[in-house]
C-alpha cells in the first residue's frame, strides 16, 4: 500500500513578526522519521508529504492509497480541517477524523458547546472585541486566558491565570493582537489534570489509557504551560494510571467516551480533564490530531506502558482502514 505522510514541518526560526510559540503544533523530523518507520513496520511504502500549495497536485499525481494525516494546516481556526478537505475533495481515504470534527475542535468554545451539558465544562466567556468584556463580570476568579483556537499549548504562559476581571481584559488584548483570533477566559480548575487517550470507531472505540499530569513541585499552582512543556523533564511528573480514586476514573472514561462520540472523533483522539475544588472533572478541550513524538507527545506517554509506539502509529491507520474498508495488503 502507497501511503501518502502528510505533516508540516517546524522550521529551525520563528520570524520576529510572530509569537514565538507560532510553530509549536508543527512536527520535527524526528517525528516524521518515526512514523514513517512505524508504518513500514506493516509493509506500508510510505511518502512524506509536507502541507503546502502543492500538496492537492502532490496527492492527485501520486497514486497514493492511503493518507496518514497529521498536518495541522495553514490559517486560523479551520486550518486542521483542510489536509482532510483535500482528501475528501481527491477521494483519497485518510486517518483520523473528518473536516468538521477537526475544525470544530480546535474552537474551544464550539467544542464546549457541543459536549455540555452531557460532559460538563467550567463558567466561561469567548471575548472576540472589546465590545464582549462585560461578559467578563460573570466569570469566577481566579480565570485562565487563552487564545480560543491554538493548540499544543500556544499562548498559555505561566501569567495566564489571572485574578480578576481587569486582568483578564488585559491579557485578552494581548492575546488577540498576538494571535489574531478570539480568547477564551474559563473558571481556573485547582484540581487534578488528567488526560484521555481515545482510539477506534463505533462499537470498537476503547481507552487507550489515562494519564494525570502533575507538576514536579506540587506547591505551585499549575498551569501545562509552552514553558512547562518545554522543560517537562524537570517540571512535570506523569502518572499512568492518575493518583485519583477508582469512582473518579470510570467517571473521566465515561465522559471521554461521550466526547469521543458527541464531537464525531475517528481512529484517535486525546481527550483533557481537570477537577474542579469539588473533585469533579470538567472537559476543557479534545484534539483529535495528537501530537505523536517518541519522546514526549502525552497520548505516546500514556499509553507506552501498554501499547509500544510503533504499534499506536500501526494501530491508527488499521484503525482507519477498516473503517474505509481498505485491505492493507
Amino acid at each position: 500500500m502507497r501511503v501518502a505522510l502528510l505533516f508540516n514541518a517546524r522550521p529551525m526560526q520563528t520570524p520576529d513578526s510572530l509569537p514565538e510559540d507560532w510553530y509549536e503544533e508543527y512536527d520535527k523530523p524526528e517525528t516524521i522519521a518515526a512514523v514513517a518507520f512505524a508504518l513500514e513496520g506493516i509493509g506500508a511504502r510510505v511518502t512524506p508529504l509536507p502541507f503546502d500549495r502543492c500538496l492537492p497536485r502532490k496527492l492527485d499525481e501520486g497514486s497514493y492509497d492511503f493518507v496518514f494525516n497529521i498536518a495541522e494546516g495553514h490559517g486560523r481556526r479551520c486550518r486542521e480541517a483542510v489536509p482532510a478537505a483535500i482528501c475528501e475533495l481527491l477521494g483519497i481515504p485518510y486517518t483520523g477524523s473528518d473536516p468538521l470534527t477537526l475544525a470544530l475542535t480546535l474552537d474551544k468554545w464550539l467544542a464546549r458547546r457541543a459536549v455540555s451539558p452531557e460532559v460538563p465544562v467550567a463558567r466561561a466567556a469567548k471575548i472576540e472585541s472589546d465590545a464582549d468584556v462585560p461578559a467578563l463580570e460573570t466569570i469566577l476568579y481566579p480565570a485562565i486566558v487563552k487564545p480560543n483556537d491554538e493548540g499544543s499549548s500556544k499562548g498559555i504562559r505561566s501569567d495566564s491565570v489571572v485574578s480578576d476581571a481587569g486582568e483578564a481584559a488585559d491579557l485578552c488584548r494581548r492575546l488577540r493582537e498576538s494571535y489574531g483570533c478570539p480568547v477564551l477566559v474559563e473558571e481556573f480548575l485547582p484540581g487534578t489534570e488528567v488526560t484521555v487517550g481515545m482510539a477506534g470507531n463505533g462499537k470498537s472505540t476503547r481507552l487507550l489509557g489515562m494519564m494525570e499530569v502533575a507538576p514536579a513541585d506540587e506547591n505551585e499552582q499549575f498551569v501545562y504551560s509552552v514553558e512547562v512543556k518545554r522543560d517537562w523533564r524537570n517540571r512535570v511528573r506523569y502518572y499512568v494510571p492518575p493518583r485519583i480514586d477508582q469512582g473518579a476514573r470510570k467517571e473521566v472514561e465515561r465522559l471521554a467516551m461521550t466526547a469521543y462520540v458527541l464531537l464525531g472523533c475517528r481512529d484517535i483522539a486525546r481527550i483533557d480533564f481537570r477537577f474542579d475544588g469539588n473533585g469533579r472533572p470538567r472537559f476543557l478541550e479534545c484534539n483529535p490530531l495528537p501530537g505523536l513524538d517518541p519522546d514526549n507527545s502525552d497520548i505516546v506517554l500514556l499509553s507506552k506502558r501498554d501499547i509500544a509506539y510503533d504499534h499506536l502509529v500501526q494501530g491508527i491507520l488499521l484503525a482507519a482502514a477498516g473503517r474505509n474498508g481498505v485491505s492493507l495488503s
